[in-house]
């Protein structure tokens, strides 16, 4: 009996700092609490408690703030939805110090990630297997990549205003996150053998002729720099919009900017393809936010909702 009682009591006080926990002063505000799989969440920390060394934790990450106490997480694809036998519970944020993770305060919000659906898979093709120079010459394309996208400014903003979308007429072709199958075809019993699931990391526009590319937002030019291996990005332009988030352009036919220029929201900055050889032409867009792919039109659409 004294065992049951002391149970519940521990269960008391455990609910009742929980309590007291969400009734403190807020630290932060999260600006869309419920989202989906590959969206973005919006993190905005009140001013008497921005600082160089205060980070945000969630997902089991750190994530720093740019000059204005905006912190944006990026949600991955496969992060498990919220409210179901895998994942019961919402996913906690909260104040910590950078580097230590040490707790600044006792005040945490919630986050729910809905499940997603993400389309049909469709075939994509068999899986093509690169010579030993091929192989070699992507794994030093990946380094390339990379060491890119670890330049990517989380301090600063370089945005002016809204995010807009690429082309001035737009025509998806595919969406985020569809599942694109590769294996080969058993013509013994007439059916397709799947060897490995990709989803598709950014979303798809028709570009039949070469058309003029935006900039989404300003920014500074990461990268301008032809992938020639067949079923890469081909010629690739990356732009940095601070704040974690970087813009990447897919088959481009021609780079009207460069490595190091700043570029304004709307500028021209590329010519849409059909690069690397082989490839339909169209343009893909991708949007990373503190590495992780997210949905461009989702992306776009929540920053213009509930940022300034």
């Amino acid at each position: 009996m004294r065992k049951y009682i002391w149970l519940v009591a521990v269960v008391i006080v455990c609910l009742s700092f929980a309590s007291i926990a969400r009734a403190q002063t807020k630290s932060f505000e999260i600006l869309n609490q419920s989202v989906q799989q590959g969206d973005v969440v919006i993190v905005r920390i009140l001013p008497q408690w921005q600082g160089p060394m205060v980070c945000i934790s969630a997902f089991d990450k750190q994530y720093v703030p740019n000059k204005y106490g905006y912190v944006f997480i990026g949600i991955n694809i496969n992060t498990k939805p919220t409210g179901t036998q895998k994942r019961p519970d919402k996913y906690q944020v909260y104040l910590v110090e950078c580097g230590r993770g040490v707790r600044l305060d006792r005040y945490y919000d919630e986050t729910e990630v809905l499940k997603k659906d993400f389309g049909t898979p469709w075939y994509a093709g068999s899986v093509k297997i690169s010579n030993k120079a091929g192989q070699e010459r992507r794994v030093k394309d990946i380094a390339i990549m990379h060491a890119v996208y670890d330049l990517m400014n989380k301090y600063e903003n370089y945005t002016s205003g809204h995010f807009i979308l690429p082309l001035n007429n737009i025509e998806t072709t595919d969406t985020f996150g569809t599942p694109r199958l590769y294996g080969r075809y058993d013509r013994k019993n007439k059916k397709i053998i799947v060897g490995k699931e990709v989803p598709h990391g950014g979303v798809d526009f028709r570009a039949k002729t070469p058309l003029p590319v935006m900039a989404i937002n300003s920014g500074k030019v990461l990268l301008a720099h032809n992938f020639p291996l067949s079923g890469t990005e081909g010629n690739l332009l990356v732009i940095d919009h601070g704040s974690g988030i970087i813009s990447l352009y897919l088959h481009l036919s021609k780079f009207m900017v460069k490595a190091g220029d700043v570029v304004n929201k709307g500028q021209i900055v590329a010519l849409s393809g059909a690069t690397p050889r082989g490839t339909p032409p169209h343009l893909h867009l991708m949007i990373k936010v503190h590495g992780t792919n997210v949905d461009p039109i989702s992306f776009i659409n929540n920053l213009n909702r509930y940022v300034d």
